[in-house]
């Protein structure tokens, strides 16, 4: 890998991971249909100043020349594209002098109509065919504020014949928007239905937004990882989803199959373990897991104020040890020693836990005494090492935590 390539690719995960600018490719199929255009037009030639010291041969005429009505497009699909009658200003019909009356030779047609027979069976050429923008723009705005026809169609004079491709893309729209202080929301130019919200559904097919608009590219793994994008706007998501929309998913009336598949009550229990922060997007840990693992037979209710298990539902084994999600004290679960040691598996996984278990759970072996009327009867949670949390960033983070077993009072965490 030589050094320009390494240079690119680290310049493309800086832009990934701080959500600088990804520049468009070209423009969008959706939003600029496929054109069929069977002409032969050579634009270099025309807007060229004749330079023979170049060897560059040119008629230096301006885009307006020929694109006549351009500053007076109010919508999209007003379309200047030059008739034959603007074309014959410069290229006569009439055939040349020494030919007399007779029609303009076939050749003279091929030279712009190259798809024309050239048997000379037909002389129908095939029409252009240039779809309106499924777009709200309008020339005469831009005319008026005193662009330039190079401002937006910047390669279009090196060009033979102008494309969709010499379309600026929406990025150097919003750029151009931002730098004229000019309103750059995606209703100032995209088709808005009765709501107000953007139309996306489009004969070419469905408008979603790539990589460059607010790094929410709707491909991928985006379903299960839209949750980052919303959160951190949820206005730009609004342009296009309603509420109602949103509620389809996250109303909790229901498994949705495109999330959790059919056997996934066998197999949540290990991506619950690895994955906590993405299941409590939807699900609270504190009523609806430990409501359907009571309900099941996995899990105990416990009143908090008395510690009095109210609604026993651990499952038992024929030898009437109790069993459950994890191992019980027959297994380990409550010696340091042990492989199967509950500590272990808190530290690792403390959302996992808080699942079934609430903090004053906990508070009944790890405690100090203060709240809870006695000596604490459980190892200290802190680890081998309490010192080190002392005077540091936790306590000031969530002193809330700190406060279920000490004293505010107390000097051995101030």
């Amino acid at each position: 890998m030589n050094r320009t390539t390494r240079i690119l690719l680290l310049c493309l995960a800086a832009s990934l991971l701080t959500g600088a600018v990804v520049f468009e490719g070209g423009p969008n199929a959706i939003i600029f249909p496929r054109q069929k255009n069977p002409l032969k037009f050579n634009h270099r030639r025309h807007v060229a100043e004749t330079d023979q010291a170049k060897g560059v041969e040119g008629e230096g005429m301006s885009c307006t020349f020929c694109h006549e009505t351009v500053s007076d497009q109010v919508n999209n699909a007003e379309r200047d594209i030059p008739k034959h009658d603007v074309c014959e200003n410069c290229h006569d019909k009439d055939a040349p002098p020494d030919q007399g009356a007779k029609p303009f030779p076939m050749s003279e047609c091929e030279k712009c109509h190259g798809d024309i027979n050239k048997t000379r069976t037909s002389t129908k050429a095939k029409p252009m065919v240039i779809p309106p923008p499924n777009l709200k723009f309008a020339h005469a705005d831009h005319v008026k504020a005193g662009l330039e026809c190079d401002k937006c169609h910047a390669r279009v004079k090196d060009r033979t014949m102008a494309t969709r491709d010499d379309v600026p893309t929406m990025d150097r729209c919003i750029s151009c928007h931002k730098e004229m202080n000019v309103k750059a929301e995606c209703a100032t130019c995209h088709l808005t239905g009765a709501t107000g919200r953007m139309v996306t559904a489009f004969a070419e097919g469905d408008l979603r937004p790539a990589r460059y608009h607010a790094a929410a590219v709707h491909s991928g793994d985006f379903l299960r990882d839209h949750a980052v994008p919303a959160n951190r706007d949820p206005g730009y998501c609004k342009n296009c989803h309603s509420t109602d929309y949103c509620m389809e998913c996250h109303d909790g009336a229901g498994r949705n199959a495109r999330y959790h598949p059919g056997d996934w009550i066998a197999v949540h229990g290990t991506r619950s373990r690895t994955d906590d922060f993405r299941c409590t997007s939807c699900h609270r840990m504190q009523s609806f897991c430990l409501d359907c693992h009571v309900q099941s037979g996995v899990a105990s209710v416990v009143d908090i104020k008395t510690n009095i298990v109210t609604r026993r539902t651990v499952r038992v084994n024929d030898s009437g040890l109790a069993t459950g999600p994890h191992p019980m004290s027959a297994d380990g679960w409550l010696n340091p020693g042990s492989r199967n040691f509950h500590g272990f598996f808190a530290q690792r996984s403390i959302q996992s836990c808080a699942s079934c278990h609430q903090e004053q759970y906990c508070l009944t072996c790890h405690a100090s005494g203060f709240g809870t009327g006695g000596p604490s009867r459980g190892g200290n949670p802190h680890g081998p090492n309490p010192e080190r949390l002392k005077g540091s960033a936790v306590r000031g983070n969530n002193a809330r935590a700190c406060l279920k077993c000490h004293s505010p009072y107390d000097a051995s965490w101030r």
